[in-house]
Formats: C-alpha cells, sequence, structure tokens
C-alpha cells in the first residue's frame, strides 16, 4: 500500500465528514492504493462522531478504530500509525482533514524519514491570551531544550514507524519520539487560510500537559532539576540552612530520576499500549506487535 492517512478524533468529525467525499477522489488521482484511519479518542461515540461510519459504509478506503477511553491526540495518532500498511503513513488533525490532499502536489516528502507542513499557528487564534501562551510555550521548549520545528500534519516513513512502536516512553509524543530516532527531517510551509482555534479540542490544560510531556520526554534528568528547585526552597525557608537545602535538592532530584526509570523500564512499549488500549477485542487479537 502507497499512503495511510491517520486522523484522531475526539469529540468531533464534522470537519472529517464534510472533507472526505472531495479529498478520496484527490487521492486516488495519485495512488492507486492508500487507506484513511480514523481513531476515535474516546471511551463513548458522540454524536457529532457517529458520521464516520456512514463514511466507512461508503468508502473501502475508511477504517475506524476506538480506544477504550480518552488517552489523549498524540496517543491516538500512534494508535493509527500501528495500524497503518502504507509505505508512507500521513497524519493530521480532524479540523484539517480539507489538507491531506497536499501530499498530492509533489513528491518531495518522500526524501526524508519525515516531512513537516510548517504553519503558523499564532494566525490560528481567536484569544490574545492563547496566542501569548503559544508564543511563550515555543520560547521555552524550542529554545530551553532544543526542539526541532514541527507540526501536527506530518507524513513518515513505515521503517520509522517501525522504530516507534519499539520505544518506550513515560509520556507519548509523537515529535519527541521522531526525533530521537532520525536526523532525515524535511518540511515546507503551509498556508491556512480557514483554520482557528475554535476548530481544536485543546485547551489550556491540555496544551499545558503537552509541553510538559515535551520537556519531560526530551531531557528528564533536567526537568528533575528543575523540579526539584521547589521542594529545595521549601526546605530552605524552614531550616535556613543552605547544606541542608543543598543535600534535600540533591536527595530528590536522584529519586525522583530513579522513580521515571523504574517506571519508564516497567512501561510497555509504544506497540504493547497500543494492543492494550484497543475497545474492540477481537481487533486487539488480530494485530501482533512489531517487536514479536
Amino acid at each position: 500500500m502507497e499512503l495511510s492517512v491517520v486522523i484522531p478524533i475526539y469529540h468531533t468529525a464534522t470537519n472529517a465528514v464534510r472533507s472526505i467525499p472531495e479529498v478520496i477522489p484527490a487521492l486516488q488521482s495519485k495512488f492507486n492504493d492508500f487507506e484513511i484511519i480514523f481513531v476515535i479518542d474516546n471511551d463513548g461515540v458522540p454524536d457529532e462522531v457517529k458520521a464516520l461510519f456512514t463514511l466507512q459504509d461508503i468508502y473501502k478506503q475508511v477504517k475506524i478504530y476506538r480506544l477504550n477511553k480518552n488517552h489523549g491526540q498524540h496517543f491516538a495518532t500512534l494508535t493509527g500509525y500501528y495500524f497503518a500498511k502504507g509505505d508512507h503513513i500521513l497524519s493530521i488533525d480532524e479540523d484539517m482533514t480539507q489538507y491531506v490532499t497536499k501530499i498530492c502536489r509533489n513528491n518531495d516528502y518522500m526524501q526524508h524519514d519525515i516531512y513537516y507542513w510548517h504553519y503558523n499557528k499564532n494566525n490560528m487564534y481567536n484569544s490574545v491570551i492563547r496566542k501569548i501562551l503559544s508564543i511563550l510555550f515555543k520560547a521555552a521548549i524550542h529554545k530551553l531544550i532544543n526542539f526541532k520545528k514541527n507540526s501536527t500534519f506530518r507524513v513518515m516513513t513505515k521503517e520509522l514507524r517501525d522504530k516507534m512502536m519499539l520505544d518506550k516512553h513515560i509520556f507519548w509524543n509523537i515529535d519527541v519520539m521522531i526525533f530521537n530516532n532520525t536526523a532525515h527531517v524535511g518540511g515546507c510551509v503551509l498556508e491556512l487560510s480557514d483554520i482557528n482555534d475554535h476548530d481544536s479540542g485543546y485547551n489550556y490544560k491540555t496544551l499545558a500537559n503537552v509541553a510538559f510531556e515535551i520537556a519531560y520526554e526530551h531531557n528528564l534528568i533536567f526537568m528533575n532539576l528543575l523540579f526539584a528547585v521547589f521542594p529545595a526552597l521549601a526546605v530552605h525557608l524552614v531550616f535556613q540552612n543552605m547544606t541542608v537545602t543543598a543535600i534535600t535538592y540533591f536527595v530528590i532530584v536522584i529519586l525522583i530520576t530513579l522513580f521515571f526509570t523504574g517506571v519508564k523500564k516497567l512501561t510497555p512499549s509504544t506497540g504493547n499500549k497500543i494492543l492494550a488500549a484497543i475497545y474492540v477485542e477481537k481487533d486487539r487479537k488480530s494485530f501482533k506487535p512489531v517487536s514479536e
């Protein structure tokens, strides 16, 4: 199979239902064999999502998987990656489904392990507060931990996907996993004309969690050194002793590091974690982990 398209779904599929009838003919003009995988990241199926099953009845290329609870957008996307059969695997947010056709414009993505369509998210935000938080997020993540430029519109090779499925992670962040496994990264600029933050399923809490997970996955020691400052300061306020404060600080860093190292060691591989999260029992049994 030439291409798999992965689209995670949480509370709505409105954009996907509207766009798929145009996306499929466009993909047919370039690819002889492709699939579009929707992953419902919810412990139920909201009414706004049920229309996806109509698409599945109409188009043979449409496949739907469902997780047993809300695991988050990145994990839902990874689930789609796991079941994807294409030589290249494209993933995109539900609110950007209409942009899937951009992959038909040229073959530049074939020269890289991972290829991003970059877009300026600040132009998407109606909220001034969200725009400011986005700028601060980029400054902290991209400068502080040297996180490479990325977006949620990406296409990767199945070889890179296979490597990612064998990884163990405390938090599953796709771009951290990508950059840990390859340096062959490409991309181009994508102009967005009709997307805004009202179409996004991300709230401030979710965005804060994503930032936290990225930082922790990228540099565990640095984050432990950072967070240990707060309890160490509390100890200093109580004892007013620099020696006690310093000892407390390093003990906390060591304990936190040992804790997360142990958690990561006991964590299943990404592939096995996905199998455990699939809602339908027969789907779980019909696919073997990549590591086998």
